[in-house]
């Protein structure tokens, strides 16, 4: 274990150096834009999502024509690029632009990261493995706000430090000496076959997408307006820290008992959460809020991994990157429309209907699982496969996770996605 460790110590490294961007980024965004519209801020945010599917679609032909490491330099410094370009101008058009440009960077990026590692790593360990991976990168994203906390909305200082961070990323990569992967291949999506497959999976990844990503890109408006810029680096933080202290238990419990029940009570948690920051919306002390925004990004942040995890127990053998891409999909999918129905009902309701659409969407979510658990059994129950922690990030995680029988489809599965995410 420590020696694999130390062979891919470059790759976790590398992510992890990007993910505190990425954090640092998610505050920094909304706080930024706030002059503007939330229809408008949605925009940008579902333009990111709408980037990352976009990435996804040619992963697979970059990595193949030249390689990891190139691909990976390359993104790292459109995605300095289009990072700083935010500061030059402030129009919903260009920040749209720049956004989708670090969206198909982002997915690049993952593919780089995820095939190599799903490459590098044996069966036997991929599950410690994927725990130091999710460990160090939502550690990363909890960690990331603080590095422009205190920073003027409207100062650059934050977005030279995340394009930096960005840059600085390429180093482990660039100097590594581990091998890296064989050219992958492509495979179909086949969504329709996926649904009928392990139709409370999809429900979730779609339900995770849809809520998740217009609730981070709109929270941190809430935690301003109520308890000031300071507070919106709080309660990002929170959100992640929630997930991360919460997953792996989660997950382990999904080993033993049903996992939609599982999705069902970690939505139910959320639901709980954002019901309640609706409710009591601007009545709340500030640690009182952060400690509920914990709560909601502990079950919130949570039940992707347990679809995904859902979704392998019951796909046929050979098929994990397959099942992986379709749930990475419908997952990028719910995040690219969560942004665009969450920012108008910020503008005719107010922030706190964020919370009121994350409530009732996470509510729906755990009735979906209850529904599927009474209408068919799991008859994988007995031979389901061992939990490992899984982010929305690439196709490849998936198969870091659970592994692949088919020695031709797991070359396939370093790519990002075979298709739109």
């Amino acid at each position: 274990m420590t020696n694999l460790l130390r062979n891919v110590a470059a790759l976790i490294i590398a992510i992890t150096i990007l993910q505190l961007a990425g954090g640092l980024l998610g505050v920094r965004l909304p706080l930024a834009f706030a002059n503007h519209s939330r229809t408008e801020l949605g925009v940008v945010a579902a333009s990111y999502s709408a980037g990352f599917m976009m990435g996804a679609m040619i992963a697979t032909t970059l990595l193949s024509r030249v390689g990891h490491i190139r691909v990976y330099a390359a993104c790292a410094a459109i995605f300095a690029v289009a990072t700083l370009a935010l500061h030059f101008t402030t129009d919903v058009w260009s920040w749209g632009v720049a956004r989708m440009a670090a969206g198909v960077s982002v997915a690049l990026l993952f593919a780089v990261i995820e095939s190599w590692l799903a490459f590098s790593i044996h069966s036997r360990v991929r599950g410690e493995i994927m725990s130091v991976y999710m460990v160090c990168t939502k550690a990363a994203l909890a960690l990331g706000p603080f590095f422009a906390l205190n920073y003027a909305p409207e100062a650059p200082e934050p977005w030279m430090i995340a394009a930096a961070l960005a840059a600085l990323s390429m180093v482990p990569i660039c100097f590594t000496e581990t091998a890296q992967p064989d050219p992958p291949k492509a495979q179909p999506l086949a969504l329709v076959e996926q649904f009928a497959t392990a139709p409370a999976a999809v429900i979730g990844a779609f339900g995770a997408g849809l809520v998740n990503g217009g609730v981070l890109a709109l929270a941190p408006l809430y935690a301003a307006q109520h308890y000031g810029a300071n507070a919106a680096t709080a309660f990002f933080s929170a959100a992640y820290t929630g997930s991360l202290l919460l997953q792996w238990p989660a997950g382990r419990l999904s080993d033993r008992v049903d996992r939609r029940l599982v999705i069902a009570a970690l939505a139910a948690i959320a639901g709980v959460a954002a019901f309640a920051l609706a409710l009591w919306s601007g009545q709340l002390s500030s640690s009182a809020a952060i400690l509920i925004f914990f709560v909601w990004g502990a079950g919130g942040l949570s039940f992707y991994g347990i679809a995904v995890a859902h979704m392998a127990d019951r796909a046929e053998p050979g098929k994990i990157a397959q099942s992986a891409a379709g749930i990475l999909f419908v997952w990028a999918a719910g995040s690219v429309i969560g942004p665009l129905i969450m920012g108008p009902l910020v503008d005719f309701f107010g922030v706190p209907s964020v919370f009121w659409f994350a409530a009732v969407a996470a509510a729906l979510v755990c009735a979906a699982m209850f529904w599927r658990q009474s209408a068919r059994e799991g008859p994988e129950t007995a031979t389901k496969e061992e939990f490992a922690p899984q982010m929305g990030t690439s196709v490849s995680a998936g198969e870091i996770a659970y592994g692949e029988d088919d020695a031709a489809a797991a070359a396939s599965a370093t790519t990002v996605a075979q298709a739109p995410r």
